[in-house]
């Protein structure tokens, strides 16, 4: 019956589109500290395989720690990943009938490749985005600490 209604598709691919952004933060996250594991503390990459099961579950707190820890990197990042993977939901016409999300709804979604593929979208641009700017940040890090490095002193007392 709802297939057949044009509100009620609309609504399913808004639906989509919004389960695909709340599942990016979490398997980006996953992601970025499983392939990226030296812009992360110890502590971070433990994290970061509980969000795999996090991101499956549409449980985004699981990123909560990474932007908090670094908010000028993470957020951004995953506003970024999370509007790609929308869009590309919405653009495949992927079709959520479920009123929450996560990769367990699959059962009443239909395009199923093109949900999971959006979130992988999602979560690929966040990850990269994430190590982009995290190799930026260390980079200058690293210049400011040569510079102050560069400044040698010599005092003699007579």
């Amino acid at each position: 019956a709802f297939a057949n209604d044009p509100t009620s598709k609309t609504s399913a691919i808004l639906m989509a589109a919004v389960m695909v952004g709340g599942m990016v933060a979490p398997f980006a996250t996953a992601i970025a500290t499983t392939f990226f594991k030296n812009k992360f503390t110890e502590d971070e990459r433990r994290a970061g395989v509980s969000n795999w099961i996090l991101g499956f579950s549409f449980i985004t707190e699981g990123a909560i720690p990474f932007a908090a820890a670094d908010p000028l990197r993470v957020i951004p990042s995953i506003m970024l990943g999370s509007a790609c993977g929308a869009v590309t939901a919405a653009v495949l016409g992927a079709q959520c009938y479920a009123g929450w999300g996560g990769l367990i709804v699959l059962p009443v979604v239909e395009g199923k490749l093109d949900y999971i593929a959006a979130v992988a979208v999602g979560a690929v641009v966040t990850a990269v985005s994430v190590n982009v700017l995290k190799s930026i940040a260390r980079k200058n890090t690293r210049q400011v600490h040569e510079k102050e490095d560069d400044l040698d002193l010599d005092f003699e007392i007579n």
